[in-house]
């Protein structure tokens, strides 16, 4: 049996937390906490989901680096602040406010883990 595809979750707010664990394993993908945004830390994950509140005032380095492994970021942030939001998306991730985020993962990680996902 194939080892269900491993999605890196960076969200240090427990609260945030419980909900994306649970739409990762409804998805069929295995959750591998992350404490740090390296791409090393991420090895092998087809997808990545970052708070922008846990990479500073410029999330723009540590998501250009993750995307350039290859996986999928998804990423959230306050809606009050636009220009970091906008810079994520500008670095490569797929970038929500956090009060729409939890609603539209699931659909986010179907494209991401669905079954036509080529690895």
């Amino acid at each position: 049996m194939a080892e269900n595809p491993r999605v890196g979750v960076l969200v240090p707010n427990l609260f945030l937390r419980v909900g994306v664990d649970a739409a990762v394993q409804a998805g069929g993908g295995q959750v591998l906490g992350l404490s740090d945004p390296a791409p090393a830390a991420t090895a092998g994950c087809v997808a990545v989901i970052v708070d922008l509140d846990a990479l500073g005032p410029d999330p723009a380095p540590a998501i250009t680096a993750l995307a350039a492994t290859g996986a999928a970021v998804l990423a959230f942030g306050p809606h009050v602040q636009g220009e970091r939001l906008a810079a994520a998306r500008a670095a490569g991730a797929v970038v929500l406010p956090r009060s729409v985020f939890l609603q539209r993962l699931p659909e986010l990680l179907a494209a991401v883990l669905g079954p036509g996902r080529e690895g």
